[in-house]
């Protein structure tokens, strides 16, 4: 995917939580545990808004959004979208700028990180509506690969003590390119894009795979062969 394909995605999701959050903001989310709509949307008031100070200073964030009232949350959220699709809009993605991922200091990891923030989440609040939608097969893969490559790395690294889920993971979809294999030593991260047998593998479509690893869906709903309790020490490294 592209900096455009970010984008439209971005702008698509976004507008779609839009629309969810002039429901009942008391609905609760099933797949996010105690959270209800407006917990949500509050959730990602304040993520758009650091996203956007970060993007816009290049510097990290040194204080939390201040997120309005239950009333006034639906209005706050779609100021906070439009501010941030405009500040990516006119930002050059290799721009030097802060980001918490080991990779470059560069505002490009904001245009994936804000898509995928807006995915996973767009996931969440058709779920209290019960309308859950599938991810497409590009932005899911590429959804897979930030969860290994960032989140994986990001979790290991704020871990007070060294992690390891104890043993090998081999993700696979069936839908489209994608398969990652993973190693864990020392709170290292050893990542190949490749097939290479683990001593779990999860298989299935890209959409369902990135719902399983991101703990919105159980891993009933793809092919799990091995040892099951790997993948699910996996997905608790990778800190959510």
């Amino acid at each position: 995917m592209d900096i455009n394909d970010y984008l439209t995605s971005f702008r698509a999701d976004g507008e779609r939580i839009r629309m969810l959050a002039t429901q009942d903001m008391s609905l609760p989310i099933p797949c996010c545990d105690g959270w209800s709509l407006g917990d949500l949307v509050s959730h990602l008031c304040g993520v758009l808004t650091m996203i956007n100070t970060v993007v816009e200073s290049g510097a990290p964030p040194t204080q939390r959004p201040i997120v309005p009232a239950d009333a006034a949350l639906a209005t706050f959220y779609g100021e906070a979208l439009e501010r941030l699709d405009a500040t990516l809009t006119n930002t050059d993605p290799n721009a030097a700028g802060w980001n918490w991922s080991q990779g470059p200091g560069v505002a490009e990891f904001w245009y994936r990180r804000a898509a995928h923030e807006m995915a996973i989440h767009r996931w969440d609040a058709e779920a209290a509506v019960n309308d859950c939608r599938p991810f497409g097969r590009a932005m899911a893969s590429d959804g897979i690969d930030e969860w290994f490559d960032v989140y994986l790395r990001r979790g290991a690294g704020r871990a007070e003590e060294p992690i390891n889920p104890g043993g090998t993971i081999h993700v696979h979809c069936t839908d489209t390119e994608g398969e990652w294999w993973a190693a864990m030593v020392d709170s290292e991260i050893e990542l190949l894009r490749e097939h290479k047998k683990g001593d779990v593998v999860a298989r299935g479509s890209a959409s369902d795979l990135f719902l399983v690893l991101w703990g919105r869906q159980p891993t009933s709903v793809v092919e799990v062969l091995g040892d099951a309790p790997v993948l699910d020490a996996w997905c608790a490294a990778a800190g959510g």
